[in-house]
């Protein structure tokens, strides 16, 4: 698919302001008019989905809608809104919306959650607003206040554990940003552009490029989790609440991942990548990313860490059809960012039902769990499923296309690796929900209407656990389409 027409359009900047709009009228509404609250948080995150879906007839048809603001030299505000950034929008919108529904389900209680909306919210535009960057200038404003609104959340519970866990991701976003910084400074330096949508800036290999690259992959491993850059995701997850856990896991990694994406393929360009060698030094980091996530996912007995450390081996398989450099392995890239957001999303909010309704985080104290809770227990089992690779579940179809992409590469080892993944995915994942339906009845003692079906909690759930395999069996695999689409601009 050729991208060459350009239409000049306000709704990107739009979609980006609407959530911060949404903040003050949430700030406002708590102030003046609590009743109006609810309508005034979901319909600043429902907004941007609708606009995502008005302007995507348009891209599909190879339109790139733009818009440029004349703001903080030296690159300006820009806005572009090609194939890869709309799959990033529709993704992002979707589960701004989803996580929004179960935060007011989590948060019954309008006042112990006042303030987790307004960082919520803006997290959220910032997402949105890196998804829509036309250049890496405007990418890396809208990370930094992404990343720096996430500490309060991290760190929302006011406990000991949740203040160390947020500083220690604060102290690492600094670093994060610092890296991205000079990366910036030297790419716009030495090539005088950092716009997205050339094919690639860079024409020559200097010294001085590799350390940017170096920098880039820094600045994106933290917030990817990446081996060895992950070391601030166990402890965050484990400590903050629920939504912000997911929020991080469905949508803030996938940042990183695709700012990565935008550095291969948008800054240095695809030749000369596979001139220098230097996806490599990616490719070694997302194969020990796959496997010591996993390890260290066998030790853990909370939940919310087990799901970090899988996280971790899961953003592996991302970066590896990013570094593979061929067609198919980023088509497994690009699917497999909303596959594990599905699938990881969906445990993440199980995980948060089952604290709510029991006060449980051990894994080892849910035996039984999954007969008081059979919903719960059987929308985390399908995304476990989902999580190993079985077909017909989407991350099969994303593990698939990892398989193609290493053969094209000349790597046909990677498939091992692959597999023994998947091996030992099913090994943390499947004892969870063996133990939880066959396990001995330990929670007698837990008052029924405490495990009552929560509507604005479990109906995320439920439509998280289906979109783990209705993709596959439509007969359009409509976000397949679109990341084949991607892919081809490319190659």
């Amino acid at each position: 698919m050729s991208q060459n027409e350009i239409a000049v359009s306000i709704i990107p900047v739009l979609i980006v302001l609407l959530p911060l709009f949404g903040v003050a009228g949430t700030m406002l509404a708590d102030r003046y008019r609590p009743g109006w609250r609810k309508i005034t948080v979901i319909v600043s995150v429902s907004l941007p989905l609708l606009l995502a879906v008005i302007i995507y007839p348009r891209i599909a048809a190879g339109v790139v809608v733009y818009q440029m603001i004349n703001l903080l030299p030296p690159a300006g505000l820009e806005f572009r809104v090609d194939i890869l950034s709309i799959y990033m929008l529709l993704l992002f919108s979707f589960f701004s919306l989803i996580i929004v529904i179960y935060s007011l389900g989590y948060y019954r209680d309008r006042e112990e959650g006042r303030k987790f909306f307004y960082f919520l919210l803006i997290a959220i535009s910032g997402c949105l607003g890196v998804a829509l960057s036309g250049n890496m200038f405007t990418f890396f404003l809208f990370f930094e206040m992404m990343s720096l609104s996430f500490f309060p959340l991290a760190a929302y519970k006011s406990t000991p554990e949740g203040y160390s866990a947020g500083l220690k991701f604060f102290f690492m976003t600094i670093i994060s940003g610092v890296a991205l910084f000079w990366a910036v400074v030297i790419t716009n330096s030495t090539t005088g552009s950092l716009a997205f949508g050339t094919g690639g800036l860079v024409t020559e290999a200097k010294p001085i490029l590799l350390v940017a690259f170096i920098c880039y992959l820094i600045a994106f491993g933290i917030k990817a989790a990446m081996i060895p850059l992950h070391i601030w995701m166990p402890d965050a997850y484990a400590a903050a609440p629920t939504p912000a856990a997911t929020l991080s896991s469905a949508m803030m990694l996938k940042t990183g991942v695709l700012g990565l994406i935008r550095v291969f393929h948008d800054i240095f360009g695809l030749s000369f990548l596979q001139e220098t060698g230097w996806n490599n030094i990616l490719l070694v980091l997302a194969i020990i990313s796959m496997l010591y996530g996993s390890i260290c996912a066998f030790a853990q007995d909370d939940l919310n860490r087990r799901l970090a450390y899988s996280g971790v081996a899961q953003v592996g398989y991302m970066l590896l059809g990013l570094a593979l450099l061929t067609e198919m392995a980023l088509v497994g890239t690009i699917y497999h960012i909303m596959a594990h957001a599905f699938m990881k999303g969906c445990m993440f909010l199980c995980a948060g039902v089952i604290f709510v309704n029991t006060g449980k985080t051990k894994i080892s104290e849910m035996k039984g769990i999954g007969m008081q809770m059979p919903v719960t227990m059987l929308a985390f089992t399908i995304a476990a499923v989902s999580a190993v690779g079985i077909p017909p579940f989407n991350i099969f179809v994303s593990k698939w296309h990892l398989g193609l992409g290493a053969i094209q590469a000349g790597m046909p080892a990677i498939i091992i690796v692959l597999l023994l993944s998947s091996v030992l995915n099913a090994s943390y994942y499947f004892p969870i929900s063996i133990n939880a339906f066959l396990g001995c009845r330990e929670l007698k003692n837990i008052e029924r209407q405490r495990l009552r079906l929560q509507p604005m909690r479990m109906v995320p759930v439920i439509i998280l656990a289906a979109g783990a395999f209705i993709f596959t069996l439509a007969p359009y695999n409509w976000p397949l389409s679109l990341a084949r689409a991607v892919a081809q601009l490319y190659f």
